[in-house]
């Protein structure tokens, strides 16, 4: 599948512009979410860039810009919008961490990706095998914290977000055909809950043991 032109992601840094995007997520059946952090630039690392896209529109919303974020709250927690993340784990510990967020209702596609048996589950590599896009991995290690970013950057920040949807769909068909989308639901459901106050995220008993990752659905 060749990418056409996207059109420019839309920019969210400002309470009016939070509030309307607020209010068009709470139509929508899910939306994908993505966050770039200044790890490799900050001694305390911060989120410094949340991505939510929709079946619509990308908007890249301004964490550095916004000093409150909490109407985002009510979205993360409502249990009748489904939220499409890749590789879940760091950005929800991410969002809780600086804004006390709570999440239901999650697909990660980095899970389903491992379920199915994907032997490569990096979004840049799914990316490329479903929709023959490139990403440019470059700007993985930006400052994201410096503004204003580039348009470049602006570009890979909602490709992070922006084919997840269809990346979502595409999946949860291979997990039905394959009898293995309860399995999956299951995991969504632990990925919801962020870490402990140790940094560890809360696991079951059987997922502490060394080695689970490499068991079978069935083991």
């Amino acid at each position: 599948m060749k990418s056409s032109p996207l059109p420019p992601p839309v920019w969210v840094s400002t309470p009016a512009a939070l509030k309307r995007l607020v209010e068009e997520l709470r139509s929508q059946p899910r939306a994908a979410v993505d966050t770039e952090s200044n790890s490799l630039h900050a001694y305390r690392e911060q989120v410094c860039l949340i991505q939510i896209s929709t079946t619509r529109h990308d908007y890249l919303v301004d964490s550095i810009a916004l000093t409150d974020l909490q109407p985002l709250s009510s979205f993360f927690t409502n249990p009748h919008i489904e939220k499409v993340f890749h590789a879940a784990e760091y950005d929800i510990n991410c969002l809780h961490r600086d804004y006390g967020f709570q999440f239901h209702n999650l697909f990660d596609t980095v899970i389903a990706a491992r379920i199915l048996g994907h032997t490569t589950i990096g979004l840049g590599d799914l990316l490329a095998q479903y929709f023959d896009v490139q990403v440019n991995k470059q700007f993985q290690k930006s400052n994201w914290g410096k503004r204003p970013l580039t348009p470049e950057q602006e570009d890979y920040a909602r490709l992070d977000s922006h084919y997840l949807i269809a990346l979502r769909d595409i999946l949860e068909k291979e997990l039905r055909e394959n009898n293995l989308l309860e399995l999956a639901m299951e995991d969504f459901k632990r990925a919801c809950l962020p870490a402990n106050g140790n940094g560890k995220t809360i696991r079951s008993h059987w997922e502490r043991i060394s080695g689970h990752q490499d068991l079978t659905p069935h083991e």
